[in-house]
């Protein structure tokens, strides 16, 4: 196996750092992307340090990637940040053994919106423009889904983690927010996707994820929905091992 911690990838104004691994051999592997959770104000790439070495394991190569955090660097930073990787990464792809037909993102939560905006939304939001910033498969886990929802201003502690990501609240800057929602794209989404909410979620009301594979189905695209019965925003280690391997049965579908 294949380890380069610490690599550098370049975003509009400066660098950031992501961690590597992969099969040992010529390639080209798929890559998935992971995206780590947090509220987009904490956490950083070394959460899907272990899940990356177990995707390797299985023959993918796997990227944790660092992106720049609020309220320092509100949206559309954050998702700017992860387009300019997935373009890195296409740009790369031979030094880097990756296939760039099969680059994949996955995340939780925050990191879950992450990986959507990544497969749906067509706009590039940083300054460049050139390459294909887009991934092939999404696997988003407890994510936000529609910023528009009046079900998440229900729960204060989401609340105040939308309104430092967005900088400012929802009312008078309501378009602001949906350019922001994955559930804004569905018509423009490409590539498949998997859904996995726990229906006991206690920060991300489950309907955000049903809601959106609703829509995904109607409007054609590849969907599979999973929803685990008991479970919350912290999933129970066995529930995060079915996580795993469905994740896996997926992307490697």
């Amino acid at each position: 196996m294949v380890v380069l911690r610490d690599q550098r990838y370049p975003v509009d104004g400066g660098i950031l750092s992501f961690d590597f691994i992969r099969p040992d051999g010529e390639g080209l592997f798929p890559l998935v992307v992971f995206l780590h959770g947090g509220g987009w104000i904490s956490g950083d790439k070394t959460m899907y340090r272990e899940e990356a070495v177990w995707m390797a394991s299985k023959g993918f190569a796997c990227a944790c990637i660092e992106y720049r955090l609020a309220p320092l660097y509100p949206f559309p930073v954050p998702v700017a940040d992860c387009q300019a990787f997935v373009r890195f990464a296409r740009q790369t792809s031979p030094a880097l053994a990756v296939d760039p037909a099969r680059i994949y993102a996955m995340g939780n939560s925050a990191g879950g919106h992450l990986a959507l905006m990544l497969g749906m939304c067509p706009e590039s939001f940083g300054d460049t423009i050139d390459g294909d910033c887009r991934v092939n498969a999404v696997v988003a886990v407890c994510p936000i889904t529609d910023m528009s929802n009046p079900d998440l201003s229900a729960d204060n502690l989401s609340l105040q983690f939308l309104e430092q990501f967005m900088d400012c609240p929802f009312t008078g800057n309501e378009a602001r927010w949906r350019k922001a929602s994955p559930s804004s794209y569905v018509n423009l989404a490409q590539g498949r996707y998997l859904l996995v909410h726990g229906d006991s979620d206690d920060i991300v009301p489950v309907s955000q994820s049903r809601d959106l594979a609703s829509h995904l189905e109607s409007c054609g695209h590849h969907v599979r929905y999973v929803e685990l019965p008991g479970e919350s925003h912290s999933f129970s280690y066995g529930a995060w091992m079915t996580i795993r391997e469905t994740a896996f049965e997926f992307l490697n579908a």
